[in-house]
């Protein structure tokens, strides 16, 4: 049977499914099909790609067991972050389409298990050395010990909703563009006292209150950011002070534009005398305004300022996840979710930036499809929270190495939390002259001596 289209009628041109075909087979609607398709098959590539890269890395979970006596600030934990941005990689054409490599990240962790307080690193095994040197360079009496993965111990996320447990949880955003930055923890310092006030103090109260059968965790990802966040900010800064963008990219018409310009002058400098012309743009030169930071007001100058310091230090890409978890006979959400989100706000300020919920990534739910919204909100979000994905869930922040000090960092002498895991005694070093055990290791020759592994070489001369 021969069907022809006709599209001289009224009828056929207002029938979409007649209309698109009369695209693809006769004004090369195909070739648009055919790069979403390729389009298509490229991501799938790539995502699947860094699938396989992702699970075939091996992970380390961490605990820190922070000094008795921590005397240091969160300027120590700012210094540990920016030893991290070292783990940078933005990785060549191979390792990004073929080997599937994703930029690595790090999860740092504060939970607490019935009360009892611990803060934890999850890394790349590849990086412990790394995460383990940055600590110790700042707290020498701190204590590092590999831990399993608290999280097995709930129920998978495709076992919700569970029987036996309930879960509350969320991801935090920010009010404002990722360069305006939140409060930090010099802006906790009494000015005439010089004491301070530690934010970490309401934070681990809120921990230490959770009561048998309850868990709070609080996860903090990160990984590097390339230099060009910073942009943005560069842009802010000199809109609000008034001073012109520096064009970038392609201009279309500046090579024409340059041919007309030669070309006038050239016809001009004929007629005009060159003395008389260059009195000529003397007179009509453009006068340049100087910026117009004096001007602004004490606030507008603190936003200036503000970004401007925040762009000046190493950013990360981060994603915050905050879940409450606990048995139905003793849960309570209200009771927790209110405190923690206040405790997170401590850092907002209202003419720059702060946080606030995710409404898309809470597991509170309203209006339709209750049941089943809820159930996947909570796999979603546990999911995310067990893999320590910086992909699922929804945008991503950008916090400088002082904002995250200021939101993970451990608890000054002041701060009264006795079920924060702390150190009992204090590391000291070996003597360099302790004897060496001599190790006999078999080869195909014959017997090798190998020098254990904590004494010094032979060649090192020591003191006698």
């Amino acid at each position: 049977m021969d069907i022809t289209l006709d599209l001289t009628g009224a009828e056929s041109l207002q029938n979409p499914l007649v209309t698109t075909w009369y695209l693809i087979t006769h004004l090369y609607g195909w070739v648009l099909i055919l790069i979403i398709i390729i389009w298509g098959l490229w991501e799938g590539w790539k995502q699947w790609r860094r699938n396989l890269f992702s699970m075939k890395l091996p992970y380390t979970l961490l605990a820190i067991d922070i000094p008795k006596n921590n005397e240091q600030s969160p300027k120590a934990v700012e210094h540990i972050f920016s030893h991290i941005y070292g783990i940078y990689k933005k990785g060549n054409l191979q390792q990004r389409y073929i080997d599937g490599y994703t930029p690595h990240t790090i999860s740092f962790e504060i939970v607490s298990i019935e009360g009892f307080i611990q803060f934890l690193i999850r890394t790349p095994s590849q990086f412990r050395d790394l995460i383990e040197a940055a600590v110790y360079a700042q707290y020498p009496d701190a204590e590092i010990t590999e831990v399993q993965d608290y999280i097995d111990n709930v129920p998978k996320p495709l076992e919700y909703p569970n029987e036996e447990y309930d879960l509350w949880g969320t991801e935090f955003r920010f009010s404002n563009k990722n360069v305006y930055p939140i409060r930090t923890y010099p802006e906790f310092e009494h000015p005439l006292t010089q004491k301070f006030l530690d934010p970490m103090a309401s934070f681990l109260e809120i921990l230490s209150r959770m009561k048998p059968s309850e868990q709070l965790w609080f996860q903090i990802l990160v990984s590097p950011a390339p230099y060009g966040w910073r942009e943005e900010g560069v842009r802010i800064i000199k809109k609000l002070i008034g001073k012109k963008e520096d064009k970038k990219g392609i201009d279309l018409f500046y090579f024409p534009g340059q041919i007309a310009k030669g070309l006038s002058e050239s016809i001009t400098a004929s007629i005009i005398p060159p003395s008389e012309m260059d009195t000529a743009k003397k007179q009509t030169k453009v006068r340049e305004w100087p910026s117009l930071m004096q001007h602004l007001s004490p606030d507008e100058r603190g936003i200036v300022e503000a970004i401007g310091y925040k762009i000046a230090k190493l950013g990360f890409f981060t994603k915050i996840r905050m879940i409450y978890i606990g048995r139905k006979e003793v849960f309570d959400k209200t009771r927790v979710n209110e405190a923690i989100i206040g405790a997170v706000k401590q850092f907002n300020t209202l003419n720059l930036n702060g946080f606030e919920v995710h409404r898309k990534a809470r597991t509170t739910v309203h209006y339709l499809f209750l049941n089943y919204r809820k159930k996947w909100r909570q796999r979603r979000i546990l999911w995310g929270y067990r893999y320590r994905s910086m992909k699922r869930g929804w945008a991503k922040l950008i916090l400088n190495t002082e904002e995250l000090a200021s939101l993970w960092h451990f608890p000054v002498l002041e701060v009264k939390a006795p079920l924060v895991q702390k150190t009992v005694s204090k590391r000291a070093v070996p003597p360099m002259a302790l004897p060496v055990e001599s190790v006999f290791t078999q080869t195909k020759p014959g017997l090798k001596e190998v020098t254990a592994k904590g004494g010094p070489p032979s060649n090192l001369p020591l003191v006698e």
